[in-house]
């Protein structure tokens, strides 16, 4: 088992915190828009904590999702990824974060890692 988590102070960039010029509720709706197309359950959404939880076969995704100012629409993202393979599961883990913020950065301006350290 693998598990995966991205945060401000993490030493590898790709597991560093993403920005992104959106509101809360656009990058929430972009995350679960691309879940969907990738076919992942998602299991619950809370508002009140910014998570979304999501499951595919042999993998567990937490996503929290935080816009630090109502006023200006910069929202991060980060992950807990649980990846549980017999093969392979470091590499399926960062290839999923990596994939959703390729995702995302195409969808909205791309606005640095680890910003508010």
């Amino acid at each position: 088992m693998a598990d995966f988590i991205t945060s401000e102070n993490a030493k590898s960039l790709e597991l560093q915190t993403h920005y992104y010029k959106a509101t809360y509720e656009q990058l929430k709706e972009e995350y679960m828009h691309i879940l969907n197309k990738e076919h992942y359950k998602i299991v619950s959404e809370n508002d009140d904590y910014c998570e979304v939880y999501a499951e595919a076969p042999h993998m567990e995704v937490i996503a929290k999702i935080t816009q630090l100012d109502p006023a200006n629409p910069e929202t991060s993202i980060d992950f807990e990824v649980h990846a549980d393979f017999v093969v392979g599961a470091a590499k399926r883990a960062t290839a999923f974060i990596k994939d959703v913020l390729e995702k995302l950065e195409e969808k909205f301006e791309f606005k640095g890692v680890s910003l508010h350290k």
